[in-house]
């Protein structure tokens, strides 16, 4: 009897205990995925943030390169035409012909210890054949035509070979100087059998001698067959 009346003192104390407490809360699912969906967005949002700043940096820094490469082909390019410029004038210097040699003229005056004079006379004075071989040596009297004033005489040689036996020949021109000294210029030829001819001439300046005479002097075995030579003053100065 006495534990009836204990536990039924007890059972209202727990009821009036209950009710006091009231409900206990408890967290909602939805609550939390929308938290961690909050995280992940941040996240995301970052992360999409530093791509775009790399893009951008990437075409940037692209354009820099194409920039760089546009201003290296345009110095490319000026330096192309200009090596193009350059070979033509080249070309053009090697196509074009030389410039005619200038003329020199030269006049004597008293101080020259020689009467005034024209700077070149042209004349025509033939001297006869060169001599045939041998060392055979002999002298042209320089006609009156040419003054004793000239300076110099333009001499013209020349020797032409057909069939002809006589080998190699060497013509030797010259005029006296003082103290026994000549100058002189020679012409080569070749007499053989041959069904053609060959020729051979020069054109040079020798001084004028006081003798007035030209010497002719030929090397080798005489020409035997078809042949000629000539030996003529074509100018003075």
């Amino acid at each position: 009897m006495k534990l009836m009346w204990v536990w039924m003192g007890i059972a209202p104390s727990v009821v009036f205990l209950a009710g006091c407490a009231g409900p206990i809360p408890v967290a909602s699912p939805a609550a939390a995925d929308s938290a961690a969906l909050e995280v992940r967005l941040a996240g995301f949002d970052a992360r999409l943030e530093s791509l775009e700043r790399a893009v951008v940096g990437e075409r940037e820094e692209r354009r820099v390169r194409a920039a760089a490469g546009e201003r290296t082909l345009a110095e490319v390019r000026r330096e192309l035409k200009a090596a193009k410029a350059a070979v033509a004038g080249l070309r053009r210097q090697v196509e074009a012909p030389p410039p005619a040699p200038a003329v020199r003229q030269e006049v004597a005056t008293a101080g020259d210890g020689i009467p005034s004079v024209a700077g070149f006379q042209p004349v025509d004075v033939t001297l006869g054949e060169l001599p045939g071989g041998t060392g055979e040596r002999v002298t042209r009297s320089i006609p009156a035509t040419i003054p004793n004033t000239a300076r110099e005489i333009l001499v013209y040689a020349q020797v032409a070979t057909g069939y002809v036996k006589g080998g190699p020949h060497r013509f030797r021109i010259a005029t006296g100087l003082e103290g026994g000294r000549e100058a002189a210029f020679y012409l080569y030829a070749v007499g053989q059998p041959q069904q053609s001819w060959a020729y051979n001439s020069d054109n040079v300046w020798l001084p004028m001698p006081k003798n007035r005479e030209l010497v002719l002097q030929a090397e080798g075995e005489p020409f035997f067959g078809d042949w000629n030579s000539e030996v003529r003053v074509i100018g003075y100065r």
